[in-house]
């Protein structure tokens, strides 16, 4: 499933940066913390994230496609409250498709959001090995980030966004991140 899905994602951008030859086609990379929220942050502790995408500008005003993948891990809280009484973590992976919206596209500083649809996958073990599982949902997401033009084919970001499974008690969080990404088609207008 993951692979098919992924594949899905990789060959849909692939044809859109194919047909978008007259817009700006970029790569990114991003990392940063990843924040539990809902029922999960009653199981784990903030853990750390990092993504990659390919992207490419929709027309001339700001409008953006990306294909995303993020790849993260939460180690288990063991406290009283916790559901887990002993040391773990979970992994998790997702697989999305992002539209989104430059609100000043042709400033040097950019406010932005963006919305998106996908899978993402947990994959719960115990350190001893004694526990483990795993699952995949369909899953959303909404961001808000401001970027930087820092050069010529350059673009710094900084981003909050909400990244959730669509099953009640499954994995919701906040990741909050800062990356780059590199343009390799022609600059917006």
């Amino acid at each position: 499933m993951k692979r098919l899905t992924t594949a899905m994602m990789v060959g849909a951008v692939a044809t859109l940066l194919a047909a978008s030859t007259a817009n700006a086609q970029y790569v990114y990379f991003g990392g940063g913390a990843n924040i539990p929220t809902g029922s999960f942050k009653d199981g784990v502790k903030t853990g750390w994230i990092a993504s990659a995408g390919l992207g490419a500008d929709v027309g001339k005003k700001g409008l953006w496609v990306e294909a995303e993948g993020w790849y993260g891990q939460n180690k288990w809280k063991t406290d009283a409250t916790s559901p887990y009484d002993e040391p773990g973590k979970t992994k998790l992976w997702s697989a999305l498709g992002v539209l989104g919206y430059d609100l000043m596209h042709d400033k040097k500083w950019t406010p932005y959001i963006a919305a998106g649809a996908g899978v993402l996958g947990a994959k719960n073990s115990s350190d001893d090995g004694l526990i483990s599982g795993s699952s995949t949902k369909f899953a959303y997401t909404g961001a808000v980030g401001v970027g930087f033009e820092a050069g010529s084919s350059a673009h710094i970001f900084v981003e909050a966004r909400y990244l959730a499974g669509t099953s009640s008690g499954y994995a919701k969080m906040l990741p909050i991140t800062a990356g780059v990404s590199i343009r390799f088609g022609k600059k917006k207008m």
